[in-house]
């Protein structure tokens, strides 16, 4: 049994996959892919976004669907697995007909560039802030959430912030965990701040108190783990037998309430606190999506599940501004509804005013979702700290501060 309960995961994307085989409409006539993680470290992430995704989609097809007709799902499980993603978005484009994939995580959007830009489909993700996409980004690939730039930025000023007069970095061997890593690591040495030690691991270790040795040798005031579910759960606990009485910064992948099942509750209340890309929740736009989803879900909205809402928002109105229904025509468009136009939060409003010859600026759920070169809007982060076995507000980040 994996220490994040895997009855818990199965259960999650069990449900996941049931309502987007589900549509809440008679007919479909323009299909998109949602290629996400529901096995692995992952599994939490991907159920949901494939969530918010079904919250845009059903809310579309009650509108009236899109002008290309009404919009349909199909899902695929990578599993984390980059040469399982291609396999599944291959299949979702030749036997499927999708017309966007939206869900990759940084490692299968990397993957998917190619795929993406010789089948002319959009790849969106709510999640891959990997700075690779900086430079392969911005033609049929797109996110709706900052650069890990913003998200290793927001970790070190927090740290510094908080008056750290030492920090350990334990990073695991993973695109997605080294980029943010190396910028917070950049801006704690510009703060002058001591890193006593910087841990490249590799997952899947049964045990990783070798790596912990120097770290806990050197006993510095807080440890920032860059890691994934498992492997962090193990870091945390060997490292209290260890005997380390310090504080962690966790990156968002252990930003799911099943950490406090699996790590006693003595080792993360009061000391532990956990960044993520998180949108600002004071927004209107926020604030009906949040609504949205109690209704439909019976939860609050999960990590990155407004920036998954948004992600189909986009592809629909993207086939509104264009003048066709496949993925070259959103490749087209995709820019256009954000930018210098009506600004608006509603779908079926937008849409009218698309039609009525009204440029539009699309506000998202997630905030606004103006794109760089890269196709990746600018990121809000928020930090969360441990309180009685749940994660509470800390300090929140809008995008103005890394601007």
């Amino acid at each position: 049994m994996n220490t994040i309960s895997r009855k818990l995961r199965n259960m999650t994307a069990i449900a996941a996959v049931a309502a987007i085989a589900a549509p809440s409409f008679a007919a479909a006539d323009v299909t998109v892919g949602v290629l996400v993680p529901l096995t692995g470290e992952l599994g939490e992430f991907g159920a949901i976004v494939a969530g918010g995704v079904e919250v845009a989609v059903n809310e579309i097809n009650a509108a009236g669907g899109t002008s290309c007709g009404m919009l349909r799902t199909v899902i695929a499980d990578t599993g984390g697995s980059a040469e399982k993603g291609i396999r599944e978005a291959t299949k979702m484009i030749e036997t499927e007909g999708a017309v966007a994939i939206l869900g990759p995580t940084s490692g299968v959007m990397v993957a998917l560039v190619d795929l993406a830009k010789r089948r002319q489909t959009p790849i969106i993700s709510p999640y891959a802030g990997t700075i690779t996409l900086d430079e392969l980004g911005g033609d049929y690939v797109y996110r709706t959430v900052g650069s890990d730039l913003g998200d290793g930025a927001a970790a070190g000023l927090w740290l510094t912030e908080k008056g750290y007069k030492s920090v350990a970095m334990l990073v695991q061997n993973e695109e997605s965990t080294i980029s943010p890593a190396q910028v917070a690591r950049a801006a704690l040495e510009e703060a002058n701040v001591e890193i006593t030690d910087y841990v490249i691991y590799n997952p899947g270790q049964p045990s990783y108190q070798a790596e912990l040795v120097a770290v806990l040798a050197n006993n510095p005031d807080v440890i920032y783990l860059a890691g994934g579910q498992e492997s962090g759960v193990t870091v945390m606990k060997e490292a209290a037998v260890g005997g380390f009485e310090g504080e962690w910064l966790l990156t968002a992948d252990l930003a799911v309430p099943q950490i406090f099942e699996a790590v006693d509750p003595r080792i993360l209340n009061g000391r532990a606190y956990v960044q993520l890309a998180e949108p600002d929740n004071s927004l209107p736009a926020y604030q009906t999506f949040a609504a949205k989803m109690m209704m439909e879900t019976g939860a609050a909205p999960g990590p990155f599940a407004a920036n998954s809402y948004d992600m189909a928002m986009l592809v629909a109105l993207a086939l509104e501004g264009s003048e066709g229904c496949n993925g070259e025509a959103i490749n087209s468009a995709i820019r256009d509804v954000t930018v210098d136009g009506e600004m608006v939060s509603d779908f079926a409003a937008a849409r009218d005013l698309i039609a009525g010859g009204t440029n539009i600026d699309f506000e998202g759920a997630s905030g606004p979702l103006t794109m760089d070169e890269s196709g990746t809007p600018a990121g809000s982060f928020l930090i969360m700290r441990a309180e009685d076995g749940a994660w509470v507000s800390e300090k929140f980040y809008p995008a103005t501060v890394f601007e």
